[in-house]
């Protein structure tokens, strides 16, 4: 008997104590790691017939390379966030608070020296299911240590967010009718953390990525601030930022990155997925059912890093979302007079020319001038600000965003000036500053007509990128706006407001009533036109449907514009 126990104990293998449970459509797997397992890698497997074998039939891999202490919830790390910990005397850092993932009141505590997997269930993967975890490229398998000793039974479900916060969980409907902000950060920022998420297969580079986003109730709007940061299960020295040399995790510009990012030397074999984009949808669609949110007005705002993801992601999306503002924005990613920003997401993505999974490149995919000119939707309503000096965001590509925009008769309040990347957002001129908040963007919604104003002759000259061209500070559309758009079917009016320099006084500029509800001409034909007590005339519907009024004479104050019969 002792010579038994004594043969057991020097074949045993470092994974310990596998335990299984399923709730809202996910498995949760925990395991305990022996010190011995060093930074050995491991593999979670999943089959629908008893593990004897790693060869048995129907068995697949859930998780290829996953690396010891899964159960620490590395957010906890002061060093994901790019602030390097310093060495004591004996020349080591010190040791973070380590805390495992908070699973919910009600979830067994997990193990600080083990292991978290979780899974989604597909009706694929449905019903009983035996795992084992196992260090890779070794074959034990041992039942009631690193192999489940009765199946777990899986079910779909709708997977829930794990309430994170301080006191209960926000009531379903706490949020009912308001607006919803998106808040995107800068780099390394650290955005919410109220709530956490194990995404599922379509979300980051393997199943089971951890995510967090935080929500608040403040006024008329529910904040939504998610965080950009993915654990890759190795550390990138490679990376240009010190965040993702310090501990294995990065940042996407809140777009995505290869689906390789794990191993650098399988990059050129990955695909470029904008897993970031597709977490942010995801936590959307939360907000507006848990929260009950108004569908019609949601918003999203950034700056710097989140500037880039306000016009990658969220002007992307105007089915989603009625308005943007975007501070300090790259519009796309490549050399241009003033610097070349494909540094931002070379590395995480394996190189500007590597395949996303639409086809493109990485360049092409996130060039949103090309999308703005391709693009026959209604975008948001869009305010950006940038600087010519910015030596982090390159002014080079900014003028011919801003062409494709008026070309397209987009709305936009565009702003430049002379500033930096820290200094560009506070040179606002004051009467230009209040445009900028989202409260001002509040009339917008996905149901309601609003008027893009372009080709205004009162705008100044962004030129054409090069650092002497151009007027060193400018606007488009600056003092400009509009009443609400009343509508019926056979016309529309808006009462169009200008507070234009009266040195620049009068202008003209070309109007545009997008986001039509009822009024549809039919493409081609002709429609009548009137400025309350000026001129009159006709226009023809664009074959995209667009109803535009070009060379709308306007001097100080309000003056009604009648399209149609309304």
């Amino acid at each position: 008997m002792v010579a038994a126990l004594a043969l057991t104990l020097l074949t045993a293998g470092p994974i310990s104590d596998l335990q299984a449970v399923c709730r809202d459509g996910q498995t949760f797997l925990a395991w305990r790691e022996a010190p011995e397992l060093g930074d050995r890698k491991l593999q979670v497997l999943q089959s629908r017939e008893p593990l004897t074998r790693l060869d048995g039939p129907g068995l697949t891999t859930v998780a290829a390379g996953l690396l010891p202490g899964s159960a620490v919830d590395w957010w906890e790390n002061p060093e994901t966030y790019g602030k390097p910990s310093e060495p004591g005397p004996d020349g080591r850092k010190p040791d973070w608070p380590r805390r495992v993932w908070r699973l919910g009141p009600d979830a067994p505590a997990l193990d600080p020296q083990g292991g978290l997997l979780v899974h989604t269930v597909t009706p694929q993967t449905a019903g009983p299911t035996w795992y084992a975890v196992v260090v890779r490229g070794e074959a034990l398998l041992e039942p009631g240590r690193n192999v489940l000793a009765a199946p777990v039974t899986q079910t779909v479900g709708r997977v829930r967010p794990i309430w994170q916060g301080e006191g209960p969980e926000p009531a379903a409907g706490t949020g009912l009718g308001k607006c919803l902000d998106l808040v995107l950060h800068a780099k390394t920022g650290r955005g919410g953390q109220d709530w956490l998420v194990f995404g599922d297969g379509s979300l980051g580079w393997r199943e089971g990525l951890p995510f967090k986003f935080g929500t608040a109730l403040r006024g008329d709007a529910v904040v939504l601030a998610p965080t950009d940061r993915t654990w890759i299960d190795r550390l990138m020295p490679e990376g240009l930022d010190l965040c993702q040399r310090l501990t294995p995790a990065i940042h996407s510009f809140w777009f995505g990155y290869n689906s390789r990012i794990d191993d650098p030397a399988a990059l050129a074999q990955g695909t470029v997925v904008p897993y970031t984009e597709r977490r942010l949808l995801w936590m959307v669609d939360f907000v507006k059912r848990h929260y009950g949110t108004d569908p019609q007005r949601s918003y999203c705002t950034g700056s710097s890093m989140g500037g880039c993801g306000t016009i990658s992601f969220g002007l992307r999306h105007p089915e989603v979302f009625a308005a943007c503002v975007a501070w300090v924005p790259i519009v796309g990613y490549g050399a241009s007079p003033g610097g070349d920003s494909t540094m931002r997401v070379a590395k995480e993505t394996g190189g500007m020319d590597a395949r996303t999974d639409n086809g493109q490149t990485v360049a092409e995919r996130l060039d949103t001038t090309a999308w703005v000119r391709s693009a026959g939707a209604d975008l948001p309503v869009l305010r950006i600000v940038n600087g010519r000096r910015d030596g982090s965001i390159p002014w080079g590509r900014l003028p011919a965003f801003y062409g494709a925009l008026q070309d397209r008769r987009q709305a936009v309040l565009a702003a430049w000036n002379e500033g930096d990347h820290g200094t560009a957002s506070g040179l606002l001129a004051d009467d230009v500053k209040p445009a900028f908040g989202l409260g001002s963007l509040r009339r917008c919604a996905l149901n309601r007509p609003y008027v893009a104003f372009s080709r205004c002759s009162a705008d100044d000259d962004p030129g054409r990128g090069e650092p002497r061209d151009g007027t060193p500070v400018g606007y488009l559309n600056r003092g400009l706006d509009h009443g609400a758009v009343s509508e019926t079917a056979t016309g529309c009016s808006v009462v169009l407001r200008c507070t234009v320099d009266p040195a620049k006084l009068p202008l003209t500029v070309d109007v545009t009533v997008r986001r039509r509800q009822v009024f549809r001409p039919a493409p081609g034909s002709r429609v009548r036109w009137q400025l309350a007590g000026g001129p009159s005339g006709d226009t023809s519907v664009g074959a995209d449907g667009l109803l535009t009024v070009t060379g709308v004479r306007l001097v100080a104050g309000e003056s009604t514009l009648v399209v149609g019969e309304p």
